[in-house]
């Protein structure tokens, strides 16, 4: 027990450095097969959506309005996930644009920072 704790303790201070190293800069734009698996997902997944969407239906406004618009819902939103998924799987090898704008072309108005970015700005 004392060597697990001692192990343990060991592996937080080891750690805790990294929490100071945060990059808090927006992501980076997604890769190839980042985009693949997401296209791959939404064509897989998007049956859920039949099943999901008149669940929460039902549960706002009873039975017929989750069997009626719940399913009509889940029936239009399995059809873009496909829709999306597919445009993604099909174009993956098309490298897309950052949608982050350069810092020198934010189109903001006011040139100074705001005062809790001072520090940080780019």
């Amino acid at each position: 027990m004392k060597t697990f704790r001692t192990v343990s303790l060991s592996l937080v201070l080891l750690c805790l450095p990294a929490l100071s190293w945060a990059d808090l800069r927006l992501p980076p734009k997604p890769t190839m097969m980042e985009k693949l698996a997401r296209g791959i997902g939404n064509v897989t997944l998007s049956v859920s959506e039949l099943f999901d969407s008149p669940y929460m239906a039902t549960q706002r406004g009873g039975g017929t309005y989750g069997d009626t618009l719940g399913f009509t819902q889940g029936v239009s939103r399995m059809v873009m996930d496909i829709g999306v998924g597919a445009i993604e799987i099909g174009t993956f090898f098309i490298p897309t644009k950052s949608m982050k704008m350069p810092a020198h072309d934010t189109g903001q108005v006011n040139p100074l920072p705001p005062a809790d970015l001072k520090d940080n700005w780019y």
